[in-house]
């Protein structure tokens, strides 16, 4: 077969693939998505603040992330809500399957992620995780708007591009990386002073699976390690252990940031995603998380 007529016929089965996994995922639970992300971008449409109660009998059901994620959200408002919610299901198995074509990993790494009940759980709560992971691949001033989004994901990153800048002295590189994203949470609070009052509430939160402050020393070392190899993926690692708040899932950030191929000169890394999967689903089961 000519390699015009392969690549049209892989172009049409992808096609096929992609429409029938949005149809099947819409009949998904609706969990984070239905209940808190498309109603939340359909409500702030209709020219209500994000941060409105929707669920008054329900403290915990309520919009966290800060209001330019609505950026995000609101393209998906296009499709009627049972499709977006197949919509960014795909969406975010493509951009996990591209993150870890991006970190050149193996096939085996990647299904090992997605295998694990971090990555099945963002999946199915229909969450924003692998979209903001995709911030590591911009320049700092654009890639920390994304991750911050969610600081249990950023805040390792944030505070590698702060300190390596700091100990070079580059601070217009300095004020380019971070300033974007603290004018943005200091505008945002201030137009919207009831997203403070939800953010201080998060630790209390049924939800929270945070091991602050005993995971400190754990992210000391993955930062320390970043800094010496000065790779900003190690950074990244750290994040879900400097979080006074993340759900369990929230946690497969650690397998993201050890995608890199830097791990490669200590252990193999297919050989350590698939214990890190093994790891947390040994870890879920046995708490019941």
């Amino acid at each position: 077969m000519p390699n015009i007529y392969r690549k049209i016929a892989l172009s049409i089965l992808l096609a096929v693939l992609t429409i029938g996994a949005l149809y099947f995922a819409s009949f998904l639970p609706s969990a984070d998505w239905l209940g808190i992300y498309d109603a939340t971008a359909r409500h702030a449409l209709a020219g209500n603040s994000p941060y409105d109660r929707l669920y008054p009998d329900c403290v915990h059901c309520v919009f966290v992330n800060p209001p330019w994620t609505l950026l995000i959200l609101l393209p998906f408002t296009l499709l009627p809500p049972n499709l977006s919610r197949g919509l960014i299901f795909v969406v975010s198995l493509v951009c996990i399957i591209f993150f870890g074509w991006r970190m050149r990993a193996r096939p085996v790494s990647i299904a090992a992620m997605i295998l694990s009940p971090t990555i099945i759980g963002s999946l199915l709560a229909s969450n924003l995780d692998a979209l903001i992971l995709l911030g590591m691949f911009l320049p700092p001033a654009w890639g920390l708007l994304l991750l911050m989004i969610k600081p249990q994901i950023g805040l390792g990153v944030a505070i590698f591009y702060a300190i390596v800048f700091l100990r070079e002295r580059k601070w217009g590189d300095l004020a380019r990386a971070l300033l974007p994203v603290t004018l943005a949470y200091l505008i945002s609070a201030w137009l919207f002073p009831d997203w403070l009052k939800i953010i201080l509430y998060m630790p209390v939160n049924p939800w929270n699976r945070s091991i602050f402050p005993y995971g400190i020393p754990l992210a000391l070392a993955l930062l320390g390690l970043a800094f010496w190899r000065k790779n900003v993926f190690l950074a990244l690692a750290a994040s879900p252990f400097l979080s006074t708040y993340l759900t369990y899932y929230s946690y497969g950030t650690l397998q993201f940031g050890l995608l890199d191929s830097e791990v490669e000169k200590v252990v193999s890394r297919d050989v350590l995603q698939v214990v890190l999967a093994v790891l947390f689903w040994a870890v879920m089961l046995y708490f019941h998380l």
